[in-house]
């Protein structure tokens, strides 16, 4: 019809004419068909295709516009933005976005505005591609059809569901939803309720939804199932592969941990060298490639480490069973073993298949009370020999490393602790032992040694690369450079990791330290895999790729296949594994399936960090100003928890954003405040819903006036939809740590269970009564801010 209409105001130009008199001269008399007509010349008019000069009388505009591509983000339902990657973001009104919902990738033409706020403001034109196929939302039924209306604001419309498509579900459940009609002029998108995540109260429904949202599979298909209970699960003898169930070896994990995928063994040899010996479980003897549990697998790409629960890339049989490296039985694995000389250098290896027999099973906290406090149980006496051996192997690859210029990253960690129901009970911080660096050295090792290897065979293989920080990033962090008072000028032509280890070391011990390792780690690319070797830069390595997790991880898993290959093993591998389309394919996918993972844990942990704080609203804190934006400033507690106060909410001053300096100034007063400044802060706010919790400077008396200001401020709410949750203000490092995927939500009590925090009334435990909270929030203090 659209086309209609402007084929016909085409072959009339320039005449102007009015829509009804068009409508007819086009045979169309009324009733729906009219009203799509006026509705098509309506939609021109908003994209500048035809003008009005009077109501319902138009004419074809000849000027040319202005059009381009990029992704579409909804901000609640009245506006949005066409984020251009390259260029100034384009504007978007609510009556402008035509059937674009958020995420989708669209064609906007950019048109002349009066608005003077945004430098562009567009029409989109046309929905290149859709985004949103399945939607998490609630379900509300009528009497003759229904409506799920997105969790996620930012779709912007409701989606219909005929009574017929809604698994009988009840209003008020949590439901996905499958859109099987896009949305047409002022029709709704239609969908097919294909899961019931859940009622309120459902205990594990948060998380549920969670999963939906980023497509994470809640079982494996029954034929993954059904092909897993038929491995052969018993070690057989082979004289092929490499017997080493005589070495003495052992398995360092968290003391929760099910999927042991490694082993280390060790010793110093006769020459003054050492050897090390990584032995990794075989997962590609059980998992062929091509069939049931290798497709999930390759879909999968990695098991998601949520904050209540583990979903793993593999079934139970395999990733908790025959290829675990459990302790007292002999199991298959790949194994690298190295020699390794003083100065780090591995100066020969062989990698082979191998049967090994794990002699006992170590926690990264027994080795470090071992190692460090002499705290030594006795069926651990006959191993220490070997462990002392690997601590020091892992000092020596650590001075290796550091030498190199390889980045090394100390965040403080923290794990959510929660109850049999969900609730969140306290916060802990887990600190990272040397326990913890003498397996991560030795797997870093391992994984080099494999990249190298694998590189030498001159093959089309697996890499784990991180490039170089591009220039954009450089700039951002000479800016922090500057205000850290560093005198060091950043290249892109010539920069080094060692440039950035420098800076890490000079703050090292000081309070900007933490904030330091965060813009560092912000200037940085994102790490993923490749079949095109770069080298990684935060490791300062020329070759790197992954190859000792293969039970969570699939390139892993590739990695081992690739190896076989090259040693023409006789099973574990097929042609497809080696074939280059295969492997480029494979490693963009699992690339994207890393992020899509580390998302919904991220997700998972805000929500019940924003959970736990819940009780704790209108209580005052000392903090960390961790980051400063263009609308405000995120502080950072003892705890890990990091809110926002907002520029709309500093009511003493006009606050700016000053970028040179990264700085917040007052306009009046000169007053600065600045990244690693210690503040201090009440919590106003914490959603649940979106995951977002926000503080206002010093002590308040009058929070409900507040809240109301930060629920209808629109530069608030803007700015908050822009930034989303705190997964874009700080990168986790856990992900390349091995213990923090392991460790379980039981653990000992914490002296950060209880964290800094100052009221009028002095401290106050969780289990504060509403009426406690009020009359503290009623106190006054002459030495805080008022509000």
């Amino acid at each position: 019809m659209k086309k209609k209409v402007l084929d016909f105001y085409k072959s009339i130009q320039p005449h102007a004419y009015h829509i009804e008199d068009a409508a007819m001269d086009n045979h169309i008399r009324g009733g729906k068909d009219l009203e799509m007509f006026i509705r098509s010349a309506k939609m021109l008019a908003r994209e500048g295709v035809l003008t009005s000069s009077r109501p319902d009388v138009y004419q074809y505009a000849e000027q040319q516009h202005e059009e381009y591509e990029g992704i579409y983000k909804g901000y609640r339902k009245s506006y949005g933005f066409v984020i251009m990657p390259d260029d100034e973001d384009i504007y978007v009104a609510e009556q402008n976005k035509g059937t674009a919902m958020h995420n989708d990738k669209v064609r906007v033409r950019v048109v002349p505005s009066n608005y003077t706020k945004h430098k562009r403001e567009g029409v989109i034109v046309d929905v290149i591609e859709r985004a949103n196929e399945t939607v998490v939302g609630t379900y509300d039924r009528q009497q003759h059809f229904g409506f799920v209306i997105p969790d996620d604001e930012r779709i912007g419309t409701d989606i219909f569901v005929d009574l017929k498509n809604t698994l009988d579900a009840r209003s008020g459940a949590k439901v996905l939803v499958k859109i099987t009609k896009w949305p047409e002029g002022d029709k709704k998108p239609e969908g097919i309720i294909t899961e019931i995540l859940g009622y309120k109260g459902d205990v594990g429904l948060d998380i549920n939804c969670i999963m939906a949202n980023h497509k994470i599979p809640f079982n494996f298909p029954d034929d993954v199932i059904k092909t897993s209970q038929k491995i052969d699960t018993v070690i057989h003898e082979d004289s092929d592969r490499w017997d080493l169930r005589d070495v003495q070896m052992v398995t360092i994990d968290g003391e929760d941990a099910k999927d042991l995928d490694d082993a280390v063994s060790g010793r110093k040899l006769p020459n003054g060298n050492y050897e090390l010996g990584v032995h990794i479980a075989d997962v590609s003897h059980y998992v062929t490639s091509g069939q049931a549990i290798d497709n999930e697998a390759y879909k999968r790409g990695t098991s998601v480490y949520l904050v209540d629960r583990v979903v793993p890339m593999l079934p139970e049989v395999l990733s908790n069973g025959i290829c675990s490296l459990n302790a007292h039985e002999d199991r298959y694995a790949m194994t690298c073993m190295m020699e390794i000389n003083k100065d780090g250098k591995v100066v020969h290896y062989r990698i082979r298949p191998s049967i090994i027999h794990v002699g006992r099973r170590c926690s990264y906290k027994e080795v470090y009370k071992a190692l460090e406090e002499n705290i030594i149980p006795d069926d651990l006496q006959d191993f220490m020999p070997m462990l002392r051996d690997l601590a020091e192997i892992s000092k020596i690859l650590n001075a290796m490393r550091r030498r190199r210029g390889a980045l090394d990253f100390d965040f403080p960690e923290y794990k959510v602790l929660l109850d049999h129901d969900g609730t969140p009970l306290r916060i802990v911080k887990r600190d990272r032992t040397m326990a913890e660096r003498l397996i991560e050295e030795c797997m870093l090792i391992a994984n080099e040694t494999v990249a190298t290897h694998l590189e030498h065979t001159h093959r089309t293989s697996v890499y784990r690369i991180h490039e170089n920080p591009s220039e954009e990033k450089l700039d951002l962090f000479q800016k922090v450079l500057n205000y850290l008072g560093q005198n060091l000028v950043l290249s892109t032509d010539g920069v080094t990791p060692r440039d950035f280890q420098k800076i890490l070391d000079v703050v090292k011990g000081q309070d900007i330290e933490q904030v330091a390792q965060i813009m560092t780690l912000r200037s940085m690319q994102q790490a993923k895999y490749s079949t095109n070797n770069v080298g990684h830069f935060g490791l300062a390595s020329t070759c790197y790729t992954h190859f000792t997790s293969p039970i969570r991880r699939y390139p892993d898993l590739m990695v081992h296949r690739l190896l076989k290959a090259d040693m023409h093993w006789k099973n574990g591998y097929s042609k497809r594994d080696v074939d280059e389309a295969f492997l480029a394919g494979a490693v963009e996918h699992s690339s994207i399936q890393e992020q899509v993972a580390t998302e919904a844990e991220r997700d998972t942990v805000d929500l019940k960090k924003t959970q736990y704080m819940v009780p704790f609203v209108g209580e005052v804190f000392e903090g960390t100003i961790s980051s400063i934006t263009s609308f405000g400033m995120f502080v950072e507690l003892e705890n890990g928890i990091d809110g926002l106060v907002h520029m709309s909410m500093m009511n003493d001053d006009y606050y700016f954003f000053d970028e040179e300096h990264f700085v917040l100034v007052g306009k009046r007063t000169g007053k600065t405040y600045h990244l690693g400044e210690k503040v201090t802060v009440t919590l106003v706010k914490a959603d649940v819903e979106k995951k977002q919790i926000d503080f206002v400077l010093g002590e308040v008396n009058n929070l409900m006036a507040i809240q109301e200001q930060l629920q209808n401020g629109s530069d608030y709410a803007s700015s908050r939809d822009g930034y989303g949750s705190r997964k874009g203000r700080k990168s986790s490092g856990k992900s390349s740590k091995k213990s923090s995927r392991r460790d379980s939500n039981k653990s000992s009590h914490s002296k950060y269970d209880a964290f800094s925090k100052k009221t009028s009334k002095g401290k106050s435990s969780r289990k504060k009564s509403n009426k406690t909270t009020k009359r503290s929030q009623s106190k006054k203090s002459k030495s805080k801010r008022k509000r």
